[in-house]
């Protein structure tokens, strides 16, 4: 800190639509001979000054929606410290549980029932696969079909059990790590069984034998992927749950 500001120098990976933005929050590191978590500083500050360097990342799935960020002698003013000086990983910690609870799919329409929707797994088997019956043919992808399905019907009903018993207004905790854990899984898992139904017709990137559904596929196939990573990688979550929710020794 220089008096009334603070001068930031280093680098942010990962910082999305800061092509895009007019601010950002930044967790800085504030007091040096503090221990990891104490000793960082939560600030806002413009993104349009000198010494703010943005640079989109170009991503395998064909978007750009994050960015690295260079920072050289940029500033953000004493009055826009957010919290205490050097307790900027407890806001954080909140930011990131709320975060990852709507990654988990635990935002949005709180208890109220939705209708069952058409199961797409099924819908994508029988058009690429065949079905005999009325069932998919190949009794291997309708075993996938069958546990993919059952497991996201299951998170589903868990997630909209947590949101009526937290109507009462609670604060996420650690807990929001298993949801964003089993919710990126799913994700992941989704987008790769999607692909596999659709065999070679789900692998493609460009051209005419491809329509515009299994191009997207192909997308969501790789872009999904990510989501194991941010918020959190998976490895992160599994060391809160055993920590923070299970209480196993470290």
């Amino acid at each position: 800190m220089d008096g009334d500001h603070f001068v930031i120098n280093g680098q942010k990976v990962w910082t999305s639509g800061a092509q895009h933005a007019d601010w950002m929050f930044a967790l800085v590191r504030t007091d040096f001979k503090a221990s990891k978590h104490d000793g960082i500083s939560f600030v806002l500050l413009d993104m349009h000054q000198p010494g703010v360097t943005i640079k989109p990342i170009q991503l395998i799935s064909g978007s750009s929606p994050f960015c690295e960020t260079f920072f050289d002698d940029a500033i953000a003013k004493r009055e826009d410290l957010v919290g205490e000086l050097n307790k900027g990983w407890t806001v954080g910690k909140r930011l990131l549980q709320y975060e990852r609870s709507g990654i988990g799919g635990m935002s949005g329409g709180g208890g109220k029932k939705k209708k069952v929707k058409r199961n797409e797994f099924v819908e994508i088997a029988k058009e690429y696969i065949g079905e005999s019956s009325g069932k998919i043919s190949n009794g291997g992808a309708r075993e996938k079909v069958l546990n993919h399905s059952m497991l996201e019907r299951s998170f589903q009903l868990t997630a909209q059990r947590v949101m009526e018993e937290n109507r009462s207004g609670k604060t996420p905790g650690a807990t929001t790590s298993i949801f964003k854990l089993v919710g990126a899984n799913l994700a992941r898992d989704g987008s790769e069984l999607k692909s596999e139904l659709m065999g070679t017709q789900g692998a493609g990137w460009t051209g005419e034998n491809f329509s515009e559904n299994e191009l997207e596929t192909t997308k969501n196939w790789l872009s999904n992927r990510a989501v194991t990573i941010y918020g959190g990688t998976n490895e992160v979550q599994m060391n809160i749950i055993a920590k923070r929710v299970l209480g196993l020794p470290e």
